[in-house]
C-alpha cells in the first residue's frame, strides 16, 4: 500500500516473502531512511533514478514497510524513493518500485512533473556499482486509492520491470492526501 503521496530500516531477510503493500489515503509515522549500500543478493542496489523526459536525475533512499502494512513514502519531499521489499534493476520476478511526492504545502516535490511522460520516454537506474538500466515506459496509469492495482504493482512480473508512484487527482483535505494515485510501467530497453 502507498501512503499520502516516513521510511524505517528494512527488516531482516527471512525466507518467508514479504507481503505485497497495500495503497491507502494515511500516512505512516515517518522514521529516517535507512543508508543504501551494498549488494542485495547478486543485483546491486539502486542509487540513483534519472528521467531525461522531465529533467529529473535524483539519489535515492531507501524505503520500507510500514507497521500498518503500507509502503513507505519518503519524509523529505525532494526524495526519491526505492521500495526496498521489492525487486532491484536486472532481477526478474519482482518490478523495482520507486516512489515520490507530487508537492508539498512549499510548492512542487520530485514527481511533481511525472504526468507529463509518454509512453516510450526513458527511465535510467544507476546503481552503487556503476551500472546503469534503461526501462522504456509502456503505460501509465491513473487509480483511485480504493481501486489501486497492488498486484499490478507490486505483483510477479516476466521480465525486468520498473514502477514509479506518486499521488494525483484532487487533494482531500479531510484526510490529508491526494485521492488517486498515478503509475508509471516500465520495461527494461
Amino acid at each position: 500500500m502507498v501512503t499520502g503521496c516516513g521510511a524505517s530500516p528494512p527488516s531482516p531477510p527471512s525466507s518467508q516473502p514479504e507481503p505485497a503493500p497495500t495503497v491507502s489515503s494515511s500516512s505512516p509515522v515517518p522514521v529516517p531512511s535507512p543508508e543504501l549500500s551494498g549488494v542485495v543478493g547478486d543485483r546491486p542496489i539502486p542509487m540513483r533514478l534519472s528521467i531525461p523526459a522531465i529533467a529529473l536525475d535524483e539519489g535515492l533512499v531507501g524505503l520500507g514497510i510500514a507497521d500498518s502494512g503500507e509502503m513507505e513514502v519518503p519524509t523529505d519531499y525532494d526524495d526519491v524513493g526505492w521500495f526496498t521489499g521489492g525487486g532491484r534493476p536486472g532481477g526478474i520476478g519482482s518490478p523495482t518500485v520507486f516512489a515520490g511526492h507530487v508537492d508539498s504545502t512549499t510548492g512542487p516535490a520530485v514527481f511533481d512533473r511525472l504526468s507529463d511522460l509518454n509512453p516510450g520516454d526513458i527511465v535510467t537506474v544507476g546503481d552503487e556499482a556503476g551500472g546503469r538500466a534503461d526501462y522504456r515506459i509502456e503505460r501509465i496509469g491513473d487509480h483511485g486509492k480504493a481501486d489501486f492495482p497492488t498486484a499490478s504493482v507490486f505483483g510477479a512480473v516476466p521480465g525486468d520491470e520498473i514502477r514509479l508512484i506518486t499521488c494525483s487527482g484532487d487533494f482531500d483535505a479531510t484526510v490529508g492526501s491526494y485521492e488517486r494515485n498515478l503509475v508509471v510501467y516500465g520495461v527494461r530497453q
